[in-house]
């Protein structure tokens, strides 16, 4: 009789080790959803440029100097104007049977948000001797910033929610997120280009409409399923 507490208390530290399931691993969704939204373009991009031939390199320097010196301070003497000079090149042609000849050309780009400011300056500038080479209408970087922060939590509510529609067909839940990546704000598509080109005479300001673009933020994330301890 002395026997049985023995053999019972083996049946009761056994019966512990055989009631205890493997647990399941989690199945791994990966996910990724894009927010956008539709705004216009705020800023004005003008390039012109100043083209001189002549049949020496330092005449067409000289002008190009000159023309140049003139267009910067006209530029910069208007509120809300950025200004940037691009790329300059003296270079010589040798046409068959004709004369050889230098050609020269200075870029000047200017920026901005006044476009009825720069548009007015634009034709100026045309009227002074440059050449326009474009028009490009862009989204400022301050109205991709102002839409990153509502495009984000759209973003990540869409996840969200599409993460519970397929655990919840694959009679799951979503334990957790294992990993997340967020981009940044970006405008989508190339702007609109408007060419122009205009000789030295009295040019009226140049015409253009902004339009709208795209600005998107796009996150991916890698989430766990699985069922949820009771």
């Amino acid at each position: 009789m002395r026997l049985l507490p023995a053999a019972l208390g083996l049946v009761l530290i056994a019966m512990p080790a055989l009631a205890q399931p493997a647990a399941a691993p989690p199945t791994v969704l990966h996910l990724s959803a894009t927010a956008r939204q539709r705004v216009v373009r705020d800023r004005l991009r003008v390039d012109l440029r100043a083209d001189e031939t002549a049949a020496d390199p330092q005449s067409v320097e000289t002008a190009i100097n000159r023309l140049m010196a003139a267009a910067v301070a006209k530029a910069r003497a208007v509120q809300g104007v950025e200004v940037e000079t691009g790329s300059y090149a003296v270079y010589q042609e040798a046409p068959p049977n004709r004369p050889k000849v230098w050609h020269g050309s200075q870029e000047l780009v200017l920026t901005g948000t006044d476009s009825g400011a720069l548009l007015k300056l634009a034709g100026d500038l045309q009227t002074a001797g440059l050449v326009m080479s474009n028009l490009t209408y862009e989204a400022s970087p301050e109205a991709v910033r102002g839409a990153e922060d509502d495009l984000t939590a759209d973003a990540l509510s869409a996840l969200d929610r599409r993460a519970a529609l397929i655990a919840r067909q694959l009679h799951l839940s979503v334990l957790r997120y294992s990993e997340l990546r967020v981009g940044n704000a970006q405008s989508s598509g190339p702007p609109p280009r408007f060419a122009a080109l205009a000789a030295a005479a009295k040019v009226p300001p140049p015409v253009a409409a902004p339009g709208e673009t795209t600005i998107a933020v796009t996150v991916t994330a890698a989430i766990l399923l699985g069922r949820k301890p009771q």
